[in-house]
């Protein structure tokens, strides 16, 4: 069942359904999710006695609890007796004990009490699982004369303004493009969509979203985000096409000072007691630095800059870059313009798959939104899918030390990556040479396979690997001293994710600057979001915030209720500011950086 922020679970409404639509339904469930969300509703012995094995399919880093091979004819027809009924009335939510025992059910295995509580937080049967909360909620006053700024209006922004909503608290947001977004709001490019299960690219507390493809496009995302933005009323609290280009913390005000520029307003001064930076690491594109790139006279535009103008059809197009977005767009290039070039300087794993592009059937789509609670269990399957793959990035010193590369996981999943690569390339060695990374997977985000191979075996697409020497006025020239001619080179080259608050340049206590703070040993903070120096200030998806697994929407969930949580506090303490120590920044960045001693990061 769907439930939303206020808390009040939607009614199960069942359009009038014969057992032959329930049976076709059934037919598009995950058998295991279905399974627990009958048992759940019915507690019917024999569904908590079932086996469970886990499932790998080749080249998938992913091993999955699945039942076992008796059990699937039995599953079926319990969930067509129980969803023919002419009543369901939904069983009551779970604690957390109950759930507990569900997940374990659902897994096979026993699960940590971390583990154990971010499912149940996954899960969502109630209300909002990630709420920061008042002990004792301020006068109305108080709360009218305080406020919070936010940088950016992406997702993370999102997440913010909801919980300080929630809060009664005070916000604005300001953006400098021209609507909410983030990077969807800047990637125009052909195909762009999400690499990530869509029912895990959602915030919890509205998890029941009716989403129409299993990994949606940008449209869809969109349209997700404007229902967020009206529903919780935060289009208001916003101002556009505005810059803060200037920044630094009053400290006799206790108040951070923001110069802002627009258009339309021209430069404005505005106070504030705390600044959420939430700008993101996908906003400031990275230009190729390749000699001559001033002198091409042809068509040229990065990625984020898509120009939906310039016909490329019957073209000769050259695309530089091939992480996710370059590998993406290919595809519907390569189908209308004459020819394309593909300039790749790293190979990437890429992993198929198989309904990357499709809709959600209207038999599952019914199915999520009438059988009770399978919804939030089979959001919980992407969950926890999403999870095991963190044993992937775990060095195995035993299984190094007696001749394999990372772990016995990750060499499997290497081996059967490499495979498939040769067998859909087919017998193009010189191809699958090209194609086949020398590092393990993992080591860099794996890239969804958008035709990738496919598209490469065109006759109108060539993949170049010869580094490229220089752009010349018509076109690229390489090493071996090729030269290409084009009517449009597409930059791929991705983000300068380093700039973490580009293009603002934040100047904390007594001037502090982050090029002193992180001149000795790189970009840093505490749990991602604070430093030293900067009181009143934090900032998502800050250094080392990109998770190992999970749902990006989750974690800004946990990063929102971490900041808020801190604005509570110092709210009814009645302090003017709140501020990192130094010493609990440098031990817990000793403590990460001592950890990340076993994670195969710091060996490729």
């Amino acid at each position: 069942m769907s439930s939303t922020i206020e808390g009040g679970a939607d009614e199960v409404r069942r359009p009038a359904v014969d057992e032959a639509f329930v049976r076709d339904a059934i037919g598009h469930a995950n058998l295991n999710v279905l399974r627990i969300a009958l048992y759940q509703q019915t507690r019917d012995p024999e569904l908590a006695a079932m086996k469970i094995e886990t499932y790998t399919r080749r080249g998938s880093p992913v091993a999955l609890p699945v039942l076992a091979k008796e059990h699937p004819a039995e599953v079926v027809e319990k969930a067509v007796a129980y969803l023919l009924q002419r009543e369901i009335v939904p069983a009551p939510p779970p604690t957390f004990e109950d759930a507990r025992s569900l997940m374990e059910l659902f897994e096979g295995e026993t699960l940590s009490e971390a583990g154990a509580q971010w499912g149940f937080e996954d899960l969502a049967f109630e209300g909002f699982p990630r709420s920061a909360e008042w002990t004792k909620r301020p006068p109305q006053n108080v709360l009218d004369a305080f406020d919070v700024t936010i940088v950016g209006a992406g997702f993370s922004a999102i997440a913010a303004a909801i919980q300080l909503r929630h809060l009664g608290i005070p916000y604005r947001i300001i953006e400098r493009q021209s609507g909410f977004g983030g990077t969807w709001e800047l990637n125009r490019y052909p195909e762009a969509r999400v690499d990530i299960s869509s029912f895990l690219y959602q915030f919890t507390f509205e998890n029941g979203y009716p989403w129409k493809h299993f990994f949606a496009p940008r449209a869809e995302l969109m349209e997700y985000i404007d229902y967020l933005v009206d529903k919780f009323d935060i289009r208001r609290h916003a101002t556009f096409d505005t810059k803060v280009v200037d920044a630094h913390w009053d400290e006799s005000a206790k108040r951070w000072v923001l110069e802002t520029e627009s258009a339309d307003r021209g430069r404005e001064t505005i106070t504030t007691n705390v600044v959420f930076s939430a700008t993101g690491t996908f906003t400031t594109p990275r230009l190729p630095d390749i000699t001559g790139i001033e002198s091409y006279q042809g068509e040229m535009f990065h990625t984020t800059a898509w120009d939906h103008d310039f016909d490329y059809a019957g073209k000769r197009v050259a695309v530089i870059g091939t992480g996710s977005t370059g590998s993406q767009l290919i595809r519907a290039v390569a189908a209308e313009a004459e020819s394309l070039s593909v300039y790749q300087r790293t190979p990437n794993w890429v992993t198929a798959i198989p309904n990357y592009r499709d809709e959600v059937p209207d038999g599952k789509r019914w199915l999520l939104a009438n059988m009770p609670s399978y919804h939030n269990w089979y959001c919980y399957s992407h969950h926890t899918g999403q999870i095991r793959m963190q044993e992937m990035h775990v060095l195995d010193h035993e299984w190094r030390a007696s001749g394999g590369l990372i772990n016995k996981k990750n060499d499997e999943v290497r081996a059967g990556l490499s495979f498939m690569i040769r067998k859909l390339v087919g017998d193009r060695e010189d191809l699958a040479e090209k194609l086949t990374p020398d590092f393990a997977p993992m080591s860099r985000r794996l890239v969804v396979d958008n035709g990738w191979y496919e598209t490469l075996l065109r006759d109108n697409v060539e993949l170049v690997a010869d580094g490229i020497e220089e752009i010349t006025a018509t076109g690229i020239r390489t090493a071996d001293g090729v030269e290409r001619d084009f009517d449009l080179i597409v930059l791929a080259a991705g983000f300068q994710v380093e700039k973490y608050l580009h293009p603002v340049d934040y100047k904390g206590r007594d001037g502090a600057r982050l090029d002193d703070l992180w001149a000795k040993d790189g970009a840093r903070a505490y749990l991602t979001m604070t430093m030293p120096g900067y009181p009143n200030f934090f900032m998502f998806y800050g250094p080392n915030a990109g998770a190992r697994a999970g749902s990006f929407h989750s974690w800004m969930e946990v990063l929102s209720r971490y900041v808020c949580e801190s604005v509570v506090g110092m709210i009814e303490r009645g302090a003017e500011s709140v501020e990192l120590r130094e010493s609990v920044y440098e031990d817990y960045n000793a403590r990460l950086d001592e950890a990340m001693n076993d994670v195969l990061w710091e060996t490729e």
